[in-house]
């Protein structure tokens, strides 16, 4: 069904404050991979807690506009996460979270429609992240044409990656990661996923988008959030909880570009990745 053009740009979401405790915080870090060695304490012990800064997802996630936009939830998937950083989160606290529709992409009658959410994620009175979010409504093209913002493009450099790095997945992420508020069936019930055309359920794309976050904050970034400035990636497919991504990465000017694979199937998973990284 087409997504109702009008209805979307005339929706009015209301600025909503978001609360989470430093439980949330070390939560998420572990959802997203870290916790394994002593270098990831300061993420999952709450003495001197730092914050991923992929957390901002979690604040920003809020699906409850979805029916006043005459959307089916089971008809959408995630297509693309893009975070400009002003500073680091506080390690607990409050933000206020503002949404609007900042663009829809008409892909033609019988395709899909993609919706840009622009999410503005204020603490203490001043900014802290910006979240392009972007939304693929199967089904939802043919509404009149594309208006407002695109989602912001990534070309990655056309050579071999400067480096490679593999990062193994646990069975039972899914499942921790859906505790921080996404709880769509498709990560956790068998019979939804095979509905949807899945062997199982899936990994969240804003978990696989985290893990990549974790390993650049690692590899990159000195375990440093306030040097991450933007991190960006396209969803390009599924990853099965358990399976291994391995990460192709480039050095590119004031960051590193990167693509993820799941290894077993060599299929594609992320795409179009920027880390934007600030000096020591």
């Amino acid at each position: 069904m087409p997504l109702d053009r009008d209805r979307l740009l005339s929706l009015d979401v209301p600025a909503r404050r978001a609360a989470y405790t430093d439980r949330d915080v070390m939560l998420y870090a572990l959802s997203v991979g870290l916790g394994a060695g002593e270098d990831d304490l300061p993420f999952v012990y709450e003495r001197g807690l730092a914050v991923v800064p992929s957390f901002a997802t979690v604040l920003a996630f809020d699906d409850s506009w979805l029916e006043a936009g005459g959307i089916d939830l089971a008809t959408v998937v995630h297509g693309a996460l893009d975070i400009t950083f002003a500073r680091p989160l506080a390690p607990a606290g409050t933000a206020d979270v503002g949404f609007s529709i900042a663009g829809l992409a008409d892909k033609g009658p019988g395709r899909g429609g993609i919706v840009l959410q622009e999410i503005v994620i204020d603490q203490d009175g001043a900014p802290a992240a910006t979240v392009l979010s972007t939304l693929f409504a199967r089904g939802g093209g043919g509404f009149g044409g594309s208006v407002g913002r695109e989602a912001p493009a990534v070309a990655l450099p056309d050579r071999p990656a400067d480096e490679t790095l593999r990062v193994p997945t646990d069975v039972r992420q899914a499942l921790l990661f859906r505790l921080l508020g996404d709880r769509n069936p498709l990560h956790a019930d068998p019979a939804v996923a095979r509905a949807a055309g899945f062997d199982r359920p899936i990994l969240h794309g804003a978990c696989t988008f985290g893990i990549a976050c974790a390993t650049v904050l690692a590899h990159f970034c000195g375990h440093d959030p306030a040097r991450l400035g933007r991190f960006a990636a396209r969803f390009a497919g599924p990853l099965y909880p358990g399976e291994t991504l391995a990460f192709s990465l480039w050095t590119m000017p004031d960051g590193v570009g990167f693509k993820a694979h799941a290894a077993e199937r060599d299929t594609i998973v992320l795409d179009g990745g920027f880390a934007a990284v600030r000096p020591a």
